[in-house]
């Protein structure tokens, strides 16, 4: 299967764009320390929705309940993953925890929502198809 380059540089962009309006934000409203946090988090969340990327990607043209057992079980994962860097980075590397949980979530909320659309894309072509 292709690489999927659309995806990939809209993936890219929210991401930049993202970034530069966060950090404009928080250095001004914000101490290093959670701007710190902030860049952390979103390097986090790219390396997430690139995995999730990747299931999707390696799942698509295999049945339905592997195609659910993979993405479905890639989620739960990926989630596990992250609650599991995120404890890690807040009780071990003392990075501050609300900073660092408010942009996990704003991006996993991103990450959410290019995943709806890269499925809902795939399937549309599947059905053209």
């Amino acid at each position: 299967m292709k690489t999927d380059w659309n995806f990939l540089r809209l993936t890219g962009l929210l991401y930049a764009v993202a970034c530069v309006v966060g950090y404009i934000f928080l250095s001004l409203f914000a101490d290093h320390e959670a701007v710190r946090a902030a860049i952390v988090a979103a390097v986090i969340s790219l390396v997430n929705i690139l995995l999730g990327y990747l299931s999707i990607r390696l799942s698509f043209e295999k049945s339905n309940i592997t195609f659910l057992k993979i993405v479905l079980g890639g989620i739960g994962a990926r989630l596990f993953a992250m609650a599991a860097l995120v404890l890690v980075m807040i009780r071990y590397l003392g990075f501050q925890a609300l900073p660092l949980t408010l942009c996990l979530l704003f991006f996993y909320m991103i990450n959410l929502g290019l995943e709806i659309y890269y499925l809902e894309t795939k399937a549309t072509v599947k059905k053209q198809s």
